[in-house]
């Protein structure tokens, strides 16, 4: 709501980098220009503390009036979100050497500026950068953006703005620097803040030394955990509460610490903003986090969802090969429903490159116009189906020129058939903000973020963690498949599915749902138990636990907590081969985990068996109780036929039998198809949609209706 008026919740931003962050400069006005010609109306930019204050400590807010000016000059009636870094500049750490993150067992490295370099540009590796857990960086930085809110509210440049998100940590996105290939945060600052959360928690020493299982430990002996320790794992990958309560404390601590940082930072916003503000931050990633969820996710998401200071969450859509390419998913890296059921607003930054000008950190990037059109519908209107937005965030003028004898830089969407749909797409959001938001899910997906708290996931190798490349996961068994695999499945299922924290599962209504999936609930507690047996087990529904859901109950670790949960006999099994074939209901796939491995394999007695281990030990299982049908998976099933066939066992709606990537929401039905061809579509709404789809397409439909609006 801007000024009273309902609008989209579809932004076009310029990106931090060199040559294509600035607004008031030619290519930059020529895309705001370009968007706003096609109906866009809220943009966003980037500014660093670093380039408004320098050594003298006194801000300057010209760059940012200029910033917005900008836009307005390109867009009279722009309104515009502005993300401020507000990270350290080096001399403030030159000053304050005691306050930065430390990495276990490596040293910072050190940077070596020159030329218009961006300034998050070694993030990922092991920079130096002040600890979220240093004291005098966040008074410093709280007291600079209250002052740069206050200042800038005032001016007629402020006036135009509706947004602040604040940024820090590995590219703004509060990650923890350097978490990919390291283990942070070791440093001064996060020692003795752990300290303090731990007298906190514990009260007493003796109750420390007993949890934590070393005799005469005293406060002054702690240390945050290192890397050794972050990687023993007791029971599969999980960490049994009995000999890790060290390092699950740690994380703990860290992703309360994390939540509390950027709450505070919001709160200043609120504050020092004279007007209402919607404050935003890059938070609540869950999706593609290659296995390092504890080390540098967002675990806290609960605490943020329950604050009433940070409005708006956003993070990029998955960067998984299942997810970017021609036919895949295109689905955000977030947990979208729980943010939308708490009342705030989720926005995916759509950063895809196009042909109109390649990719700048992929020189092999290949596509065609007519994929660049199918993505770019798929992409920004993944978001709108799930009732929320997104942005265009354009790198494409930093890919260079195209074309050297026609073309300067010009940004990834400059193209009159890209810009056509740009037009389509605002009038399609458009002509539905007075709908009441509906979208019939019938299967549930449970992903509990803390469970990552339990669960080892292994540093990647620091030579692939590149800006832009894809990094390879080491030794995790919950990510790959519990997390990524599962949600590009269901993507692909023709189901419609929806995504719950368990604790919503208390208050949540549970009646449209018939297929429930335990995901990454690695650790439920008594009262999640008991949720889950009173209100989630009943009325027929069809429960699955996936992976080591349940071997948790934050007190210990192992397969009769899930035994006793389920009704189903497990056991941690040494497989000399993590081969999996799934079969039931015509249906049947394979799943090579290689190996050896040691994996939950079921007893066959009393049970339907779904699929073995290659040494013959069921590794997927399932039985009828009085109120509810229990299902288990030794790993999450990913393909999207067997998640049909689940579903269908359940009684789910089946929109599409093809296993390409299907979407409904906010009154439309999308399906985004390689091989295209005849279908037959059965929208939730009720429409029965007989349509030739173009191969290599993304075709929008009203679900109502049936009738076909883009593609």
């Amino acid at each position: 709501m801007l000024n009273g008026v309902e609008s989209a919740p579809l932004l076009y931003g310029l990106t931090d980098a060199p040559g294509s962050r600035w607004s008031w400069e030619e290519i930059p006005t020529r895309n705001i220009a370009l968007f706003a010609s096609n109906g866009v109306r809220l943009f966003q930019a980037d500014l660093w503390f670093e380039q408004m204050i320098g050594e003298d400590d006194q801000l300057n807010i010209a760059l940012a009036r200029r910033q917005v000016a900008g836009v307005l000059a390109a867009c009279p009636d722009a309104a515009v979100m502005l993300r401020v870094h507000v990270n350290a500049p080096q001399w403030w750490l030159d000053r304050h050497p005691g306050e930065t993150v430390g990495y276990s067992g490596v040293e910072p490295e050190p940077e070596h500026p020159w030329s218009l370099q961006r300034p998050l540009a070694q993030d990922a590796g092991r920079p130096r950068r002040a600890s979220f857990c240093s004291r005098p960086w966040l008074d410093w930085a709280s007291a600079h953006l209250r002052d740069f809110c206050a200042r800038l509210a005032e001016t007629p440049e402020g006036g135009a703005v509706f947004g602040i998100q604040v940024a820090n940590g590995v590219y703004g996105e509060w990650h923890q620097f350097g978490f990919l290939a390291h283990d942070p945060d070791t440093g001064e600052p996060s020692t003795e803040a752990f300290r303090a959360w731990l007298r906190q928690r514990y009260r007493d020493e003796a109750a420390l030394a007993t949890a934590w299982r070393q005799p005469d430990l005293t406060w002054n002996d702690i240390a945050v955990p290192d890397t050794a320790a972050r990687e023993i794992a007791d029971a599969g990958p999980l960490r049994d509460p009995r000999q890790g309560r060290a390092v699950i404390d740690y994380f703990q601590f860290q992703h309360e610490k994390l939540a509390e940082v950027v709450l505070h930072l919001s709160a200043t916003v609120k504050a020092a903003w004279p007007r209402p503000v919607i404050t935003a931050a890059f938070f609540g990633y869950f999706h593609n986090l290659f296995g390092r969820h504890a080390a540098g996710g967002h675990l806290s998401l609960d605490r943020v969802l329950a604050s009433p200071v940070l409005d708006c969450l956003c993070a990029p859509q998955s960067y998984e090969p299942a997810a970017r390419d021609m036919g895949g998913t295109g689905h955000s890296r977030g947990l979208i429903d729980p943010v939308r059921r708490a009342g705030k607003l989720w926005l995916d930054e759509m950063d895809q490159p196009t042909t109109v000008s390649g990719c700048p950190w992929d020189p092999t990037f290949k596509s065609d116009l007519n994929a660049d059109v199918a993505v770019h519908l798929r992409n920004m209107l993944q978001g709108i189906t799930r009732g929320a937005g997104a942005w265009w965030y354009d790198f494409g003028p930093t890919a260079g020129t195209p074309e050297a004898v026609r073309y300067g830089p010009i940004g990834w969407w400059d193209h009159p058939r890209l810009q056509a749909d740009v037009a389509a797409i605002m009038r399609l959001v458009k002509a539905r903000l007075a709908d009441t938001y509906t979208r019939r899910a019938d299967v549930l997906v449970v992903q509990d973020p803390w469970s990552f708290v339990h669960t080892v996931g292994k540093r990647l190798l620091p030579e692939g963690v590149k800006l832009g490349v894809m990094p390879t996961t080491q030794g995790d068994l919950v990510t790959p498949l519990g997390v990524d695999g599962l949600i590009a499945g269901l993507n692909q299922s023709g189901m419609v599915h929806d995504e719950a924290l368990p604790h919503e599962l208390a208050t949540m209504d549970l009646t449209p749902y018939k297929l429930v999936i335990y995901a990454t609930a690695a650790v439920l507690d008594a009262t999640q138990r008991a949720i889950l047996r009173q209100r989630v087990a009943t009325e027929g529904r069809h429960v699955v636990l996936t992976g080591f859901a349940g071997w948790g109950d934050g007190e210990a670790a192992g397969p009769e907590l899930a035994a006793q949960l389920t009704g189903l006999s497990v056991t941690l099994h040494e497989a000399s081969s993590a081969r999996l074939a799934l079969s039931f209901d015509g249906v049947a796939a394979d799943v090579d985990l290689g190996g050896p491995l040691a994996v939950p394999a079921f007893a066959a007695d009393g049970v339907e068996v779904l699929g073995r281990w290659a040494d013959g030990q069921p590794a997927a299982v399932t039985r009828t109780a009085t109120q509810a049908v229990w299902g288990a998976f030794a790993v999450a099933p990913a393909q999207p036929a067997v998640l049909r066939a689940l579903g269908r066992r359940a009684g789910c709606h089946v929109i599409n039998d093809h296993d390409e990537t299907t979407l409904a929401g906010a009154g439309l039905v999308i399906v985004h198809t390689l091989a295209g061809g005849r279908r037959r579509l059965v929208s939730p709404d009720g429409a029965v949609i007989e349509a030739e789809l173009p191969p290599g397409s993304t075709v929008v439909f009203d679900s109502r209706s049936g009738d076909r609006l883009i593609g």
